[in-house]
């Protein structure tokens, strides 16, 4: 791999993991913000809604996260053809 090719290659996935941190933050902000609003909260009368707490709040969680995810591909898409990647041009 051309060295041009390896920092392109380095600096993409360091922007994706940056963007995908941003938005897993993000998420932890909105799902706590539903729950505070009253948009969302789990029920938590039997013993069964408390065993299932941590599966639901994490469900939820990432259903914000998947909001963001458009939006990262749209991103890295845009980033990687502004640089120029031509993924078979190695070959």
């Amino acid at each position: 791999m051309k060295h041009d090719s390896l920092i392109a290659w380095t600096s993409i996935y360091i922007a994706v993991g940056i963007m995908a941190l941003i938005c897993a933050v993000l998420s932890v902000l909105v799902t706590a913000d539903d729950w505070r609003t009253g948009r969302w909260r789990p029920a938590l009368e039997t013993g069964l809604d408390k065993a299932l707490f941590l599966p639901k709040t994490w469900l939820r969680w990432q259903a914000n996260y998947m909001r963001g995810a458009p939006v990262i591909i749209a991103i890295a898409v845009y980033y990687a053809s502004d640089v120029g990647f031509q993924v078979f041009s190695d070959l």
